[in-house]
């Protein structure tokens, strides 16, 4: 059975990772390794199971029927370790969190720290990322996410309201406003538009002329300190980030609801469940700096 298992698991590495290279990376062994393995399921079978085509590894008619119970095999493996490891009651051992990027960088690394103090046998591997984790496969135990609604499986804690502003620096505000005036002010923009900066456009400036395209908000911010233009970035970013002061005469806008979320298998992991209680309660704590409402923070510009 674990024979036939790790083989099913090479065979949907190999089609949602398409070639050989990533469907190792995806299962940390040698991409040789994978190839090795493939033919040897392939000779088992007597026959091909996928078609090597320009865009990689695609099951064939074969393949198709394979794929279906590994998937079904797979998501009951996965519910069993989701079992046991839930019963898990030790104040020790890892936990995989993935949340943004600004949210990584400029809330929860100091909470985990402290967190650290209190249980030093647990070791969080925190993944900077804007992707979604799959949680139901264990890609991460925990996941800060941004929607009106959470997936319908998971659970967790909805966090206070994340804010976002307009930022630029205090040198280009000086020459782009005369007396409380904006003059031709300029935005940094993105590739695609975004949800993040169309809110900001229609808010604030919104014939205001796109300058320079970035396609990431460490970009964003860093062009901003330079002097290159406006840009609408999170507030728990943008009020700690130096060089950075709000934009006069802009308003904070509210971005979708931020939720802590877990797999329901995964609420009886005490570790899990200890670290999803520090947590939540530490950014519940900082609702002022992540709505943008911080009397304190050092970029509020002072009209």
């Amino acid at each position: 059975m674990q024979n036939d298992w790790n083989d099913l698991q090479i065979f949907l590495a190999l089609e949602r990772g398409k070639t050989a290279r990533e469907a190792g990376a995806r299962l940390k062994v040698s991409h040789s390794t994978i190839s090795r393995r493939l033919d040897a399921m392939e000779t088992r079978f007597g026959t091909k199971l996928f078609d090597r085509t320009p865009d990689g590894f695609v099951p064939n008619a074969s393949g198709a029927r394979i794929l279906a119970r590994a998937q079904q095999i797979e998501a009951e493996m996965m519910e069993l370790e989701r079992i046991v490891i839930g019963s898990d009651v030790r104040l020790q051992g890892d936990i995989r969190l993935t949340a943004p990027p600004p949210v990584c960088d400029y809330l929860i690394l100091p909470m985990i720290a402290e967190f650290k103090a209190q249980y030093p046998l647990i070791t969080i591997d925190l993944e900077s990322t804007y992707d979604h984790a799959d949680l139901s496969r264990r890609d991460a135990d925990l996941a800060i996410r941004f929607s009106e609604e959470p997936d319908d499986y998971l659970v967790g804690r909805r966090l206070p309201v994340f804010g976002e502003a307009v930022y630029a620096s205090p040198a280009y505000i000086a020459a782009h406003w005369e007396k409380g005036r904006a003059v031709d002010p300029e935005w940094i923009g993105w590739p695609t538009g975004g949800p993040l900066f169309d809110r900001a456009r229609k808010a604030s400036f919104p014939k205001a002329r796109i300058n320079w395209i970035m396609p990431n908000l460490n970009l964003h911010a860093r062009a901003a300190a330079h002097g290159l233009g406006m840009t609408s970035i999170p507030c728990v970013m943008g009020d700690q980030y130096p060089g950075l002061v709000r934009v006069p005469g802009t308003q904070i806008t509210a971005t979708h609801p931020g939720w802590l979320l877990t797999h329901p298998d995964l609420r009886r992991m005490e570790r899990v469940r200890v670290f999803a209680k520090f947590l939540a309660e530490a950014i519940l704590g900082k609702a002022d700096l992540v709505g943008g409402l911080d009397p304190a923070s050092p970029n509020r510009y002072d009209d």
